[in-house]
This record gives C-alpha cells, sequence and structure tokens, in this order.
C-alpha cells in the first residue's frame, strides 16, 4: 500500500516552493505558484509493490532520470513511468522520495534539490539523510 491516497497533489519543500514541471520533457523545477493551471500539480499513483508514480497533469508525463539512477543525476519528464518510494518524515504529509531498490553505491537516493546554483532550482538525486527535513517535500492532495 502507498501511503497516501492516489489523486492530485502539490508537491513542496519547505514554503511556498513546488515541484514543478513547465514543459513536458523539461527539467523538473521548484518555483513558488506559477498561476500555470497544472504545472505544479502532480497525480500520485499507487502501485501493488507499495511504490508510486508521479506524473505531472498539466503535461501527462513523469518525474523521472535518464539511464540509471546515479548521484546529481537531474530529474525530469518522462513518458516512461518511474517508481519511488515515499517514506514517511518527521512531520505529516511530508515524505523523502527515495529511488527504490536499495542503496547505489553504497547510498540510497533521494530527490532533492540540485547543488547547481541556477534559476530555476533544479531537482536531482541526491544521498538520502533520514534525519534531514529539508530533503522532504510536502504532499498537499488537490480536492
Amino acid at each position: 500500500m502507498a501511503p497516501i491516497p492516489n489523486g492530485p497533489y502539490a508537491i513542496a519543500k519547505r514554503g511556498e516552493q513546488s515541484l514543478t514541471l513547465q514543459d513536458e520533457k523539461a527539467p523538473a523545477v521548484v518555483l513558488p505558484p506559477t498561476g500555470q493551471p497544472g504545472e505544479q500539480e502532480w497525480h500520485v499513483e499507487g502501485l501493488s509493490n507499495g511504490n508510486v508514480t508521479i506524473k505531472n497533469l498539466r503535461h501527462g508525463t513523469y518525474l523521472s532520470y535518464d539511464g540509471v539512477p546515479e548521484i546529481n543525476k537531474m530529474l525530469r519528464g518522462s513518458s516512461q513511468a518511474t517508481e519511488w518510494q515515499l517514506r514517511q518524515s518527521a512531520e505529516p504529509s511530508t515524505f523523502h522520495v527515495v529511488v527504490p531498490g536499495g542503496p547505489v553505491d553504497g547510498v540510497e537516493l533521494t530527490v532533492d534539490l540540485s547543488l547547481l546554483r541556477i534559476f530555476p532550482p533544479m531537482t536531482a538525486l541526491r544521498p538520502l539523510e533520514p534525519e534531514n527535513h529539508g530533503q522532504a517535500w510536502r504532499f498537499e492532495f488537490h480536492e
């Protein structure tokens, strides 16, 4: 069972910065509200194995990455569904979005902000630090 019900969500970092997909295959970035319908809304679908897929409502593409998961790999929209594991963080409705299947090169990878200091801030796979609440994302259900 997935830890949250299937449906549309805004996926946000602390404050009002939300996971955003501005084009179907574009990099996944973090922005304040853009006013573009669906760019910052994601359909979370639970799978029978307990993992989820995260699909952008505006563009119909999935939160994904190219090739194999590795540290600092950029995230973007993809027509291929990618599975993620949602791990409960310390706060309610906040989760670490983790690459399932265990460690890669000795570390587990999670969706976090890229180390690149550019605007808009990009997302990338980073080593999971379970005690780092700043890595967690808040999932807000949209009716």
